[in-house]
């Protein structure tokens, strides 16, 4: 028995779980053979689920979600002036060593080729389950400071994130080492999003105490999950995520020696393994709420880490008007459209 005491509500998540309490009854539905009572689902299982409004969920968001190295990585929108992918990623994904330096810093992409097809992946642009051998151009853009004591092990949600973007170039994954052109502007990134989820008005939101959520990343265990993987689950509320890091504290686990800040990051039950940091969590509308970074379990029930959205949004808008004229000007075309 779980020792948090959350309210479960019921919502069209209800056809991967076993069931839900409403008022005095209990509302019972039975999923899909080999999905019973599981808490991190294939997402080809997923999408034989026989509920229109949740497959539609699924494929609103899933184009999204792609592979960063052994992590994982999600566009936040395309909203930008050349309509590229403005994705997160942890930075532990990214390798904190990796950047030339740790303090909050930009690289100038239009200038500067960062650009690497290694280990980078979307789903391909008609929707297949499986992401094949096409590699696409991935740029890193923007990193928070990083703390010089921080390891990729040991590096706290608060500066775990960065944010990269997409263009169109794309090769096939031949084994040798192949890098990129400079990012390319002329063409729009073309991606799987069937009802242009990155390109609303709005492709975010605040995660809320007993939000339902959407986790969905690319799990290293490949040989389980060879196409990624989805769980769902609820947000705790700030009370209940304080009392879990206490929890875990006592109990010796290494959560409880990272402290929680609610503004930073959200808690949710919901399940997550090694790969899908990075990956993305939505809520029921398909707005994105945060990324992964960090994953443990209490008395058997999973918990996930998230760093919010909301909080990123935050910390890229201040550095961009921290920045001089000229630097504005060499980022905005890149970011513009979620500051």
């Amino acid at each position: 028995m779980s020792i948090l005491k959350i309210k479960t509500v019921c919502t069209i998540f209800v056809l991967i779980l076993s069931a839900c309490s409403k008022g005095d009854q209990t509302i019972v539905k039975s999923p899909p053979p080999g999905i019973i009572n599981t808490d991190l689902i294939k997402l080809e299982d997923v999408l034989k689920i026989d509920s229109s409004e949740f497959i539609f969920l699924i494929n609103k968001v899933r184009g999204s979600v792609g592979k960063k190295g052994s992590g994982s990585k999600v566009i936040w929108s395309k909203k930008n002036e050349y309509n590229l992918g403005l994705y997160v990623s942890a930075n532990h994904v990214y390798g904190l060593d990796t950047w030339p330096n740790r303090e909050e810093s930009f690289i100038d992409i239009s200038e500067i080729n960062n650009g690497v097809f290694l280990g980078s992946q979307i789903p391909k642009r008609d929707g297949a389950i499986a992401l094949g051998n096409e590699l696409i151009a991935d740029f890193g853009l923007y990193h928070p400071e990083i703390p010089l004591h921080a390891t990729n092990q040991s590096i706290h949600p608060a500066f775990d994130f960065y944010i990269g973007n997409l263009d169109n170039q794309r090769i096939e994954d031949n084994g040798f080492a192949v890098y990129p052109s400079k990012v390319q502007m002329e063409q729009a990134l073309e991606l799987y999003d069937p009802v242009k989820r990155t390109l609303d008005s709005q492709t975010w939101d605040t995660a809320e105490s007993l939000d339902t959520i959407l986790a969905i990343g690319y799990p290293q265990d490949k040989l389980n999950f060879p196409n990624g993987a989805i769980s769902t689950g609820l947000v705790l509320s700030e009370s209940e995520a304080l009392s879990t890091i206490a929890i875990l504290k006592n109990l010796g686990d290494e959560e409880g020696n990272i402290p929680y800040n609610h503004n930073v990051e959200f808690m949710a039950k919901a399940k997550a393994l090694p790969g899908m940091s990075g990956g993305g969590v939505f809520n029921s509308k398909g707005q994105l709420l945060g990324i992964m970074v960090r994953a443990t379990n209490l008395d058997t029930q999973p918990l996930i880490r998230v760093v919010r959205i909301t909080y990123i949004k935050e910390k890229l808008t201040s550095f961009y008007h921290s920045l001089s004229p000229s630097n504005q000007y060499l980022i905005l075309p890149f970011i513009n459209g979620e500051i």
